[in-house]
């Protein structure tokens, strides 16, 4: 058999299965019910006994090593990567499934307990934004934080068996497993995030104090007294509203979801078809969470939220069509199934995220709610670059703590999580609760968060070659992307378009004229911060 006899059969077998699972993951997210999560388990336990053939792993080395042609021989690399991912213990890997997809419906059920009354996340987070009286944010704060007190012995079970299948493959751990299968090295990820964390250390330090001064004033307390309930945040991953306006308030009286409907249309990319195939909107057993999801390589692409019409759904609307949008046109036929995806999962949330950031800018916000406060744009760019400070340090939290707690998960993980919370949020806090267990990512996306960071440096690369070559502009400032289709045309021709034809290092150079740098995201957001 050669090897494009080889992909055929493998492609014929998969994009059935593959499409079966992205749909049971689809209503089992939306429903919550133990029917619909078992089904999703069965089929995704399906599609890993595929890939944990051994013989055909090997097969696919050895193609891959024979094999001349580009786009050919880039097929089998995928294929191998699935391969490696799924090898071990078959029983082992389908008690992975069992367990993750357990705990991924007690986060989907899961509502905050506040005297006796059911709250969403979407609760939670008002009433983080909006009370002033700290035993009250403490509660709400704490109520929320019980989600981990119901998963920790699962979520710990969990990490213990990833990291027996690595281990089973030759690997140190499941983290060192993980990065290898999505083309990434620990090293790089450890270099960079130190390079970010040096870049960033004095800069967060002056906006922590001025978010200290401004917190400390709302709630009439002393700095010292301030704790995580009083940052407006379950995790302050977002940063507070410390500049007086009201960014909420803006949106508050418009349809978050048309105005991003009409933003993408506006670049030559409408997305009216995904939307009229998503689920937008709180319903009770549904996950609070947003994500984008491609049911199939042939251009169904959907979105999951909770929308309210406020400046955080209006954000996230924009970032999860920007996931959508190139999902939607990877989906080409002039690329083989097998390479219609994106280049790495942190290129397409360089794409959402370049997008999202659009609801704190100037002349998005004057285009879609008419507002023209003068105000704002002294204020605007000052809320932006708070939010990228304040989330680059959370992605510190995130990524040191993964790391590390796969390297040894019997540490104490809650000494551990408020260690890494102090050092780098500068928050100095600690109980003897599993608060890092209430964050979903580390059992739903594994090893994943560091990508929303090298995410947000090609958004700002992106941007910058945009800016400067697209536009022909020289600030990178307040820069109107509405109406402007060649935008649209650049990023589908040179971006969404090339699929996974070559490795993501390689696809961003030819993109943008240059390899992954911070630099621009440092003159966008940390300089003169």
């Amino acid at each position: 058999m050669n090897s494009q006899e080889f992909i055929t059969q493998h492609v014929k077998v998969l994009k059935p299965l593959s499409k079966k699972l992205a749909l049971a993951y689809w209503k089992a997210s939306i429903s919550g019910s133990d029917e619909d999560f078992k089904e999703y388990e069965e089929l995704a336990k399906e599609l890993k006994k595929i890939f944990n053939n051994k013989e055909e792993f090997e097969k696919t080395k050895t193609l891959f090593s024979q094999e001349q042609d580009p786009i050919t021989k880039r097929q089998l690399k995928i294929l191998h990567n699935e391969y490696l991912s799924s090898q071990g213990d078959l029983d082992l890997i389908n008690q992975i499934i069992e367990k993750e997809t357990k705990v991924e419906q007690k986060f989907n059920k899961f509502r905050a307990n506040l005297e006796g009354k059911e709250l969403t996340d979407n609760d939670i987070k008002e009433i983080l934004k909006s009370e002033t009286d700290s035993q009250k944010l403490q509660a709400a704060w704490e109520a929320s934080k019980k989600q981990g007190e119901l998963v920790e012995k699962d979520m710990l079970e969990i990490i213990k068996l990833r990291n027996n299948l690595a281990k089973s493959l030759g690997f140190k751990n499941y983290y060192e497993f993980s990065l290898q299968v999505s083309e990434q090295k620990p090293e790089e990820i450890i270099s960079t995030f130190q390079e970010l964390a040096d870049l960033t250390n004095k800069p967060f330090a002056k906006l922590k104090d001025e978010i200290n001064t401004a917190l400390s004033e709302k709630y009439n307390i002393s700095k010292e007294d301030l704790k995580p309930w009083h940052h407006q945040d379950l995790f302050f991953q977002e940063g507070p509203e410390i500049y007086k306006i009201d960014i909420n308030d803006i949106y508050a009286n418009h349809n978050v979801v048309k105005i991003a409907e009409e933003f993408y249309k506006g670049i030559g990319i409408p997305v009216t078809d995904v939307l009229e195939k998503s689920d937008l909107y709180e319903k009770p057993g549904k996950s609070q969470h947003a994500f984008c999801i491609a049911i199939d390589r042939e251009g169904d692409v959907r979105i999951l939220q909770n929308v309210k019409n406020n400046e955080k759904w209006m954000e996230t609307t924009l970032h999860e069509l920007g996931h959508a949008i190139y999902s939607k046109l990877v989906c080409t036929p002039k690329l083989p199934y097998l390479l219609r995806d994106q280049a790495h999962i942190f290129t397409t949330e360089a794409i959402a995220l370049l997008f999202g950031r659009k609801s704190k800018d100037l002349s998005f916000i004057k285009k879609y709610c008419q507002k023209e406060d003068p105000s704002l744009a002294e204020k605007l760019p000052k809320a932006l670059r708070l939010r990228q400070l304040v989330f680059s340090r959370w992605t510190q939290v995130m990524v040191n703590f993964e790391r590390q707690f796969y390297e040894n998960p019997d540490q104490d993980l809650n000494k551990l999580w408020w260690s890494l919370v102090t050092k780098h949020q500068l928050i100095p806090f600690s109980r003897d609760k599993p608060d890092w267990a209430s964050k979903m990512h580390f059992v739903a996306a594994p090893v994943y968060y560091h990508n929303y960071m090298l995410g947000e440096l090609l958004a700002s690369q992106i941007h910058h070659h945009i800016t400067k070559n697209i536009l022909n502009q020289d600030s990178l400032k307040n820069v109107d992307y509405s109406g402007k289709k060649e935008i649209g045309l650049y990023l589908q021709k040179h971006i969404f378009e090339q699929g996974m034809k070559c490795k993501w290092d390689e696809m961003i150079k030819k993109a943008t004229g240059e390899e992954l740098t911070p630099e621009y995201y440092v003159e966008e957001f940390v300089e003169g911060a």
